[in-house]
């Protein structure tokens, strides 16, 4: 019966994203192909119109508009949104910005949840996590120094998702004595300067490099004091999981237009959908669309039931780790049955393995995640199962 259940809500999820947003999610999609050649993210008015429609608020507390919908019908909503929207960019820079506005509200401070959450819920506020600085944590060059009762921010970041279109930008970087903090930097503070990215995928990301050259930040814009590492790693723990929700309702997408185009076309006198080899192919895609599908629910129903390690829960970073293989499996085969057609006869296949080889590289190269995991299974040695 929790199998039926589960299948009920994501019914009843395809149809509230159809109604609510459905319309929204095919404009975004329908200038894609001319994004992705210029290297355009979506448009801030549509952002706005995802806002204005409660989608960015759907999975936030009520505090600031919110319907608090938990982990998995917010996953459901990711894959309802990948199967609907050819932008595989959208449903990650919007999860970037509504996970910066849960970890605001998480903090308890008013002050900041009417700066920045309320916003950012509301579809009037960009917001980007400012990471990545290709090295390791503890050798992070941006610095956050005390002046006087102040702080001056210092350092570089080196990739960070949507921010093209971000007002503010949540910001980790080690203090004085090299521990790690996390602060509210916004765009127009003197200072900052923002220099677009030319990743080799998701070009309609939004994607830019920031600079901080001294730049002035208040006590009060210190989300996080100490030990912000931990406060990033509960949000890369989280990314985990969304990222691969909407790839699976792309995945989905695709195996479904492969079977409408193989029907519709004939070799040696009959469909080529109904050649023993393709409909081979064909069952083993849809084995890795639900098999990805099966375990995804699984991660996604431990969060929503409060079961979930805040920082590295391994059935979370399993369950990424699978779906990311099962997902490119797809592509792959789609490339394969579809032939030259797959090729050249569509603007869409391509671009959609570009965008989904990075992946195996959000929160954690698949490497790092087996070695993770592998350790985990070490120290959890003699220990009841998870």
């Amino acid at each position: 019966m929790v199998d039926v259940d589960v299948m009920d809500r994501r019914a009843e999820v395809a149809e509230l994203v159809g109604e609510r947003w459905g319309d929204l999610l095919a404009e975004i999609g329908s200038t894609v192909v001319e994004r992705d050649e210029a290297r355009l993210p979506t448009p801030p008015d549509l952002i706005a119109r995802a806002g204005s429609t409660g989608l960015l608020a759907l999975s936030l507390p009520g505090a600031v508009g919110g319907e608090a919908a938990d982990a998995l019908t917010w996953g459901m909503v990711l894959e309802q949104i990948g199967y609907r929207c050819a932008d595989s960019a959208f449903p990650l820079i919007i999860n970037h910005q509504i996970d910066i506005a849960r970890l605001v509200c998480e903090s308890g401070r008013a002050d900041l949840v009417e700066a920045y959450a309320t916003p950012i819920a509301q579809g009037r506020c960009g917001a980007g996590i400012a990471y990545t600085e290709d090295a390791d944590a503890f050798s992070f060059s941006t610095v956050l120094r005390r002046k006087g009762d102040d702080h001056v921010l210092s350092g570089r970041k080196t990739y960070v998702t949507g921010a093209l279109i971000s007002d503010v930008f949540l910001t980790y970087a080690l203090d004085d004595a090299g521990d790690m903090q996390a602060c509210m930097v916004q765009r127009d503070d003197p200072g900052v300067s923002v220099a677009a990215a030319e990743p080799v995928a998701m070009r309609t990301a939004g994607a830019a490099a920031l600079d901080f050259r001294n730049v002035p930040l208040s006590a009060s814009r210190i989300l996080v004091a100490t030990d912000g590492l931990t406060h990033a790693q509960r949000f890369l723990s989280y990314q985990r999981l969304w990222a691969a929700c909407a790839p699976l309702g792309r995945a989905q997408a695709v195996l479904e237009d492969c079977v409408t185009r193989l029907t519709a076309r004939n070799r040696y006198g009959e469909s080529v959908a109904g050649l023993k080899n393709v409909e081979a192919t064909l069952g083993r895609m849809y084995a890795a669309v639900e098999s990805a599908r099966a375990v995804l629910y699984h991660a996604l129903g431990r969060v929503a039931g409060g079961r979930a390690e805040v920082v590295f829960d391994p059935v979370v970073a399993a369950a990424k780790y699978f779906a990311v293989k099962q997902v490119r499996f797809v592509l792959e085969g789609a490339l394969n049955v579809l032939g030259g057609h797959a090729f050249y006869g569509t603007p869409h296949l391509g671009r959609y393995m570009r965008d989904f080889s990075g992946l195996c590289l959000i929160a954690g190269t698949q490497d790092i995640l087996e070695v993770n995991l592998g350790a985990g299974l070490v120290a959890r040695a003699g220990r009841p199962p998870m």
